[in-house]
């Protein structure tokens, strides 16, 4: 996950944009057909004043505390990196075996997906576990689990033990813990929890994202190839959470996400109560959601990265992280979901 220079309020175009996706909605809720959103396009920054009410919905007040005890859970594992010629770490293995073993103790299956990269030779691996709605359409809550590579580097300074407390194990985490909350929620569609392998770039500078964002973008070209053969439902919008935990939470409004989907969030920011730890900067960061924007699937990325002094940092360990900070964000997500779906899931068949 990166991000660009701060974007200054771009407000003359948000009309337009509004529009288009009140039509959406619209046409959505009267089964009238729709034309894609479009990929990437020009940032605009979401109008705060412009509210939509919903209803705050509360997690569990454990789920916090839940999310803490997992990323300690996998911060004790240590790195959590794959490398070339089949050597991952210690850490990364005893991390897809703790991912798995979770979710099967919440009643889901997992499904791993594991491939080499053939110019990398780096073995990745995706875990996914779908729960089941009224509706064949998917929902994707996802995170990545991979840490940054932090030795090897040609700069000394880049070089350094590092647990990625906030950026990597915060978002597994968080999944973990919502997912016995989602299981038991009556879903309009299908709901996939989807842990990305692969999102941290192998150059220590982000490069335009040329040696990143492996997983997420196998998922999605499995996705469409699958989508291509009649096999799978389709994937009407996709939330990332990445780096959700730390202690002076701010979630920054990311500028590429689905227009639509931010205002959904900053809602449901605003329904629970949380204005201070929601969207005081807007900006710009390419991250796991991307591949899915590429391809016209609505998208949003909840990240705290901007001002964020931990990140990729020998300090970005679990003394900086906050038990609330997890809770916010999971209280913020499960409010989202209702107008997900009102905005983006057709009729259940």
């Amino acid at each position: 996950m990166r991000w660009s220079a701060i974007i200054l309020l771009a407000i003359g175009g948000f009309g337009a944009c509004l529009g288009a996706a009140l039509t959406y909605r619209q046409r959505r809720q009267t089964n009238q057909p729709t034309t894609p959103e479009p990929a990437i396009s020009v940032p605009v920054v979401i109008d705060k004043r412009d509210v939509l009410p919903l209803a705050a919905i509360k997690a569990p007040p454990t789920t916090g505390e839940l999310a803490m005890r997992y990323a300690r859970t996998l911060v004790g594992y240590g790195p959590r990196y794959s490398r070339p010629n089949g050597r991952p770490t210690p850490g990364w293995t005893r991390q897809l075996t703790f991912i798995a073993e979770t979710l099967k103790q919440a009643g889901l299956k997992v499904e791993r997906d594991t491939w080499t990269d053939r110019k990398e030779l780096i073995t990745f691996t995706n875990l996914s576990a779908r729960i089941p709605g009224r509706g064949r359409e998917r929902i994707v809550l996802a995170c990545h689990h991979d840490t940054k590579c932090t030795t090897g580097h040609p700069t000394p300074e880049h070089n350094f033990e590092f647990v990625g407390a906030n950026d990597g194990a915060s978002g597994v985490a968080l999944l973990l813990a919502l997912a016995p909350v989602l299981r038991q929620r009556d879903n309009a569609a299908s709901i996939e929890l989807v842990f990305f392998d692969g999102e941290e770039s192998l150059d220590w500078h982000w490069n335009d994202a040329a040696r990143a964002l492996f997983g997420s973008r196998r998922y999605v070209k499995r996705h469409r190839d699958a989508r291509l053969l009649g096999n799978e439902p389709r994937i009407v919008a996709m939330v990332l959470l990445d780096m959700v935990g730390r202690k002076d939470l701010h979630i920054q409004e990311e500028l590429y996400s689905t227009e639509l989907l931010r205002r959904i969030c900053w809602s449901a920011a605003v329904a629970n109560g949380y204005r201070q730890q929601f969207y005081r900067r807007a900006e710009r960061a390419a991250d796991d959601h991307t591949p899915f924007l590429e391809v016209g699937i609505p998208a949003v990325d909840l990240i705290d990265l901007n001002g964020n002094p931990t990140w990729h940092t020998p300090y970005d360990t679990l003394d900086n992280m906050s038990a609330t900070s997890l809770q916010q964000v999971a209280d913020v997500v499960l409010t989202m979901l209702p107008a997900v779906e009102q905005a983006y899931v057709t009729e259940p068949r």
